[in-house]
């Protein structure tokens, strides 16, 4: 049974009897049972303008412009959390509904709520921002015994999970001033402030920071609430991604500056076009706006707030600006070739060939997951050929580096064999760990499922790259002569994918022929030619034969020319945002770690897990397994 439709029919059900309800609660001032209006309880009014609405079935103040609803009057007036709040409507309704019962949280170190003695600092300096001492009450904001401001940050079953603190005066430019702090020695879940006391059935409204979300209540918009750890901060989608699923409409107002509009910029697509409106002002933040314009202007602001646009249609003076040079990009780790495509632009497709035994998966593992992570980037993996176990172990040899792993000399009856400690191991997997996810249906490869499943992953988690490892194991459905088209038609759909999620996608596909060992060419991807024609790189990965190594000789035994001094070959035959293309890029490979490095990488680099570093063995593999 779906909550928000039971809300609506509850609060549709109650009807009229909400007014009675309310009027008595708040022993409205000049309330007449016959016309249904009274003196506003939210403003001083010596003739009643507080006028119950029929239809929408909620109290309208023809005086400052706010509402009230029964929801609204549980949680602002009777202290109530929303989930005590739809208990105490269904009862009133004769509504049945079970609740879920909140997740248990065994090892959480729970932040304690602060004991206020007095608030006088924090309503003095909260009073000078324009808001009052009773939206301070709404939303319980104290003071701690240093007369700092506290929020106590609420999940929606009333349970404290964060406390956040920050100084009741204004706050310097300096970088060195501590701005905000959360209670020292507990826990912290990204929690929406003021999501306890949300009713669902309506628009959600999301601020960048509790001053603003205050700023809205103030001025009448009970349903705001602030994100939790500034603009920047997304954790907070994936974090309450059940929570905001519920809600038909969410309405954005972040601040009017550079970090504001990357909020609004990858916010939006995570919480979805269709349901989601922008509030557009000309001031810095709402708290400006209230200074400069008042509270009507707020409330006009989050009611004309704008819906994205129609989509596939825009006029060209609208389009953004692009300039490649500040175009966001995720690093390949190889200098050599980042040279030439300056990282893998945010939006593209790369499609990487070789062919068996080449060496793509071990440059995959290292370009395509181990460097993304170092830089910040979360990313799924599709693989349809290793099983998750092995995958997981050649990720982690070259994060460890050479530095980590110890050699094992088997005697002359076996190769060499290399192993990586637990503790190291354990201490790579709290670093990773909320960062690589992998696709585990061994039973469903359709492309569907794969496209549907990376939605979902983009919008709950933030992923901004993507491996998909092999085209040939992703099912396109219809039959062989369909074969082609399908792959075209998968091909554009990463394409769009791509460009309206912002993500770097890594499409392997292997080469015509199984048997080649030839250096390849970009005809050489099998399938359809729009493979590469779509793709915005193309990279083929060549493993140096010995006979390579080995220089020319004329024919009186002088050398004509020397042998290739690389162990691997990466041809970047395609680099449509830069244009750089049919370059070469010579790497070497070193057994020991798995890694692969140019002439100007550091073989003994250091990922972010082990900036100190640590020395020790236990699994192992063997010298002669392909690289």
């Amino acid at each position: 049974m779906n909550l928000t439709n039971t809300i609506k029919e509850a609060k549709q059900s109650l009807g009229i009897r909400t007014s009675e309800i309310i009027a008595k609660g708040l022993n409205l001032n000049k309330w007449n049972d016959k016309t249904l209006t009274g003196c506003c309880p939210m403003h001083t009014e010596k003739t009643g303008s507080f006028t119950w609405h029929k239809k929408g079935n909620y109290f309208k103040c023809f005086g400052c412009g706010k509402t009230m609803d029964i929801i609204e009057y549980y949680t602002n007036y009777r202290n109530m959390n929303f989930i005590e709040a739809a208990k105490e409507l269904f009862r009133e309704t004769g509504t049945n509904y079970e609740f879920e019962k909140p997740k248990e949280k065994k090892e959480y170190k729970f932040p304690v709520a602060e004991i206020q003695i007095d608030r006088n600092k924090v309503d003095a300096y909260m009073l000078t921002r324009g808001i009052s001492k009773e939206t301070l009450d709404k939303r319980g904001v104290k003071q701690d015994s240093q007369g700092n401001i506290v929020f106590e940050f609420r999940d929606e079953h009333g349970q404290l999970l964060l406390v956040k603190y920050r100084p009741s005066r204004k706050l310097s430019d300096s970088k060195k001033e501590i701005k905000t702090w959360c209670q020292k020695g507990k826990d912290t879940t990204l929690l929406l402030f003021g999501m306890d006391k949300i009713d669902i059935s309506k628009p959600l409204l999301i601020t960048e920071g509790e001053c603003d979300a205050l700023v809205c209540i103030e001025a009448g918009y009970s349903n705001t609430v602030s994100i939790p750890l500034g603009a920047g901060n997304h954790g907070w989608i994936e974090e309450n991604w059940d929570w905001l699923e519920q809600f038909e409409k969410i309405i954005i107002w972040a601040d009017n500056d550079g970090p504001g509009d990357k909020m609004r910029s990858e916010v939006v697509p995570r919480l979805g076009e269709y349901r989601t409106s922008l509030v557009r002002s000309i001031y810095k933040d709402a708290n400006v706006q209230l200074f400069k314009e008042g509270k009507e202007s707020i409330l006009k602001s989050i009611e004309t707030s704008e819906g994205i646009p129609i989509k596939d249609v825009i006029d060209l003076a609208d389009a953004p600006d692009f300039d490649i040079n500040k175009a966001e990009k995720i690093k390949s780790g190889f200098n050599g070739l980042d040279m030439f495509i300056s990282g893998f632009v945010l939006g593209t497709v790369n499609v990487i060939t070789g062919v068996s035994s080449s060496g793509k998966s071990t440059i995959i593992n290292q370009m395509c997951v181990a460097e993304p992570m170092e830089q910040g980037y979360k990313t799924f993996i599709y693989s349809g050929e290793l099983p998750l176990g092995q995958l997981r172990s050649w990720i982690e040899f070259p994060l460890a580096g050479p530095q980590n792993i110890n050699t094992y000399d088997n005697g002359n009856t076996q190769p060499k064999s290399y192993g990586i400690s637990r503790e190291v191991k354990e201490k790579m997997k709290t670093w990773y760990r909320g960062n690589i996810f992998l696709y585990s249906n061994e039973d469903d490869s359709r492309a569907s499922t794969i496209l549907n499943k990376m939605k979902e992953m983009v919008m709950r988690y933030g992923i901004k790259n993507i491996v998909l490892d092999n085209l040939m194991t992703i099912e396109l459905g219809g039959n062989e002569n369909e074969n082609l088209r399908k792959q075209k038609e998968f091909v554009l759909a990463l394409k769009k994918f791509a460009k309206q999620y912002l993500v770097v996608i890594h499409l392997i596909a292997h080469p015509r022929k199984s048997d080649v060992t030839k250096r390849l060419t970009k005809m050489d991807v099998s399938g359809s030619g729009d493979i590469t024609n779509l793709a915005d790189y193309v990279i083929a990965v060549h493993r140096v034969l010995p006979e390579e190594k080995e220089p020319i000789l004329g024919r009186n035994g002088s050398i004509e020319r020397d042998g290739c001094p690389f162990d691997s070959m990466l041809d970047l035959f395609k680099n449509r945002p830069l244009g750089h293309q049919d370059k070469v890029i010579g790497l070497q490979f070193d057994m020991k770690s798995k890694r692969t490095y140019g002439l100007t990488d550091d073989l003994n680099k250091v990922y972010g897990w082990n900036k100190s570093g640590i020395d020790g063995v236990t699994e192992t593999y063997s010298e002669d397994c392909p690289f």
